[in-house]
């Protein structure tokens, strides 16, 4: 584990997926789910090269079948320190011997993590080292304590959009995207509430195509919380089901998981990334407190 502190501030990165274990502000107060047995061991994997389930537990790509696993390799691969600076980190994966056996790439997967005024920024940068094109999916899978006080319970709390948004959510029946259900948004187009309910139902929110780029977690009443922002087209919100866990987690995709009437080819799943040879893609996500 490394730990990286900043300003009173501090984080800790494992090596092991380059995932954020916790972040704690000066004040003390702990923003990231440090995992728990009981419901969900996670604080906040990294999603490469696939999100989800892929169709028949893997993936066409270039007309050979790979057995690429649920949300990917990463989060199960040891980084490396690529650089590191008073107030931020970057890790790196590169393709080995295990990887090369689901995905047939030579790549550089870099996560880097850097300290903001009041919160954090999680950035990924994924380069093709290949002569040949390279598809993916990328993305973050953040979970956010919640609620945040002693005293407050989880429906206490609401998502605000920062458009109006009218999208559905995509139905994710048995791991594979189906039909799309209408979601309230509230009066004002912007407001989710947090219910348990709806998860022990239904187990994801996934917004494809949405709208806005910023979301606030806020206490309905204080208005305090944390802003999300992201540069994905994807968003998905979810908690573990029947847990009535302490936490949610906020989602930022480049990719989702398959649909039931998808081809299952790489090449042409929704919302990927397709690098040439050489280049290089950059998207990631912040958070900040709102207080």
């Amino acid at each position: 584990m490394i730990c990286l502190k900043y300003n009173g501030a501090e984080m800790n990165i494992a090596e092991l997926g380059a995932e954020m274990r916790s972040f704690t502000t000066a004040d003390g107060r702990d923003w990231i789910w440090r995992g728990s047995e009981k419901s969900w061991k996670s604080s906040a994997p990294v999603l490469f090269p696939a999100i989800g389930a892929l169709k028949d537990g893997g993936a066409t790509i270039a007309g050979d079948f790979y057995a690429v696993p649920r949300h990917g390799f990463a989060k199960f691969q040891m980084f490396r320190v690529l650089e590191q600076g008073p107030d931020y980190i970057s890790l790196i994966l590169e393709q080995n011997e295990e990887t090369k056996k689901v995905y047939p790439f030579a790549f550089a997967f870099i996560v880097t993590y850097r300290f903001l005024e009041n919160g954090f920024e999680a950035r990924f940068t994924v380069e093709n080292h290949s002569s040949r094109e390279m598809p993916f999916l990328v993305g973050g899978h953040p979970a956010f304590n919640c609620p945040m006080k002693d005293g407050e319970q989880f429906e206490d709390y609401i998502l605000h959009f920062e458009k109006e948004e009218t999208v559905g959510t995509t139905l994710c029946g048995g791991g594979l995207l189906s039909d799309v259900e209408a979601v309230d948004f509230g009066e004002d187009h912007r407001t989710l509430a947090l219910k348990y309910n709806f998860f022990d139902t239904h187990d994801t929110y996934i917004f494809s195509g949405i709208n806005s780029r910023k979301v606030d977690l806020i206490h309905k009443e204080t208005r305090k919380g944390l802003r999300f922002s992201y540069d994905m087209p994807v968003l998905a919100i979810w908690t573990m089901p029947n847990k009535c866990a302490p936490y949610v987690c906020i989602e930022p995709w480049q990719g989702c998981p398959a649909y039931v009437n998808e081809t299952g080819r790489f090449e042409e799943k929704p919302y990927h990334v397709s690098l040439k040879a050489g280049e290089a893609f950059c998207c990631g996500y912040r958070m900040e407190i709102l207080d």
